[in-house]
């Protein structure tokens, strides 16, 4: 197969891409910072072995362990599943979930073919990818019953790959949208064809579409300071007004005082599940009430399983959060 084109986004390919959906009810902001470090590689005697005879493996950074770790294409599929859905989707959205990890696998693995690993995950946390020892501690004694519907999913989903002109789509996901799904380019420093807003209607109906954070006006006042705002601390209720939006109704940009910022970076700023949010002032705090989960772009996990409810297969599912893209084969690709 012809050498894969370089990543043509500026961002980061590691575990902040994916917002597993068994941590909605745990954590607010979902993102680990410093995924991408450099590190020294540190293999045992077998997955040296393992690197030596069989390429069919992606070198995956324990963010926890810092330690590289080598994974084989079968049992990172069904780790990704297992972290990012869990085996109570239907299955449909469980296959889509497989393809599309292990298609973003593949496309950083080429993009990252210099570099000292593929990508980032904290399978100790249940962040990007898991084990089977994890996974048995997890279901306990739903293990078998819980593993089969997941390896059988992930046995389906390793048939077939994502493909944009010729290469393998950075097919990135998220847990809950808000309604529809984001750009690529109003998120990082770039567009791709497939990554654009799509209807995603399904999501509204999720228990946890809707959450709510509240932030004290010193409290916004020492972080949007520190960033460059210079404000002095009157007029809270003029702060956040006058936000830029996208046409998915996600912060693009707003300028506070001094300083214009990002809606992303005012979702890490304030601890917030995405970007899509309203500010309101009220007795001396500010209010954020935000829609979704995660950075809305690519597949939302949540409208995948309503899709597959409603009796969408994983290829309907697959084109309408990726659209232009074609399902190939895997071994029509990789002869």
């Amino acid at each position: 197969m012809q050498k894969f084109r370089a990543a043509v986004i500026g961002i980061t390919l590691a575990v902040m891409f994916f917002i597993p959906m068994g941590l909605i009810e745990k954590e607010e902001s979902g993102f680990l910072e410093n995924a991408e470090k450099e590190t020294p590689v540190e293999e045992d005697f077998e997955a040296q072995l393992l690197k030596e005879e069989n390429e069919e493996f992606f070198r995956i950074f324990d963010i926890e362990t810092e330690k590289i770790l080598n994974v084989g294409y079968s049992d990172y599929v069904k780790g990704a599943i297992a972290s990012e859905m869990g085996a109570d989707f239907e299955f449909e959205a469980l296959v889509a979930q497989g393809v599309a990890a292990f298609t973003c696998g593949l496309y950083q693995k080429e993009s990252k073919s210099d570099g000292d690993y593929d990508f980032s995950a904290a399978p100790g946390k249940k962040l990007g990818y898991l084990t089977e020892e994890k996974a048995k501690e997890i279901y306990g004694g739903a293990f078998e019953e819980k593993w089969r519907i997941i390896s059988d999913a992930a046995e389906k989903a390793m048939r077939y790959i994502l493909i944009y002109d010729g290469e393998p789509a950075l097919s990135v996901y998220h847990a809950v949208s808000a309604g529809m799904t984001e750009s690529a380019e109003n998120v990082w420093n770039g567009a791709l064809p497939y990554l654009v807003s799509v209807e995603s209607s399904g999501d509204v109906f999720y228990e946890w579409y809707e959450s709510e954070v509240s932030v004290s006006k010193d409290e916004a006042l020492k972080k949007l300071n520190s960033y460059g705002a210079a404000l002095n601390g009157k007029h809270p209720e003029e702060w956040f007004e006058g936000a830029e939006l996208s046409d998915a109704g996600y912060v693009k940009s707003i300028k506070i005082g001094a300083a214009t910022f990002s809606g992303e970076k005012l979702r890490n700023l304030f601890g917030l599940r995405s970007a899509a949010f309203d500010a309101e002032y009220k007795n001396g705090e500010f209010i954020f009430t935000v829609r979704g989960y995660g950075h809305g772009v690519g597949m939302s996990q949540v409208g995948a399983n309503y899709m597959a409810k409603n009796g969408a297969d994983f290829k309907e599912i697959l084109a309408h959060y990726y659209p232009g893209t074609k399902l190939l084969e895997y071994n029509e690709i990789y002869k």
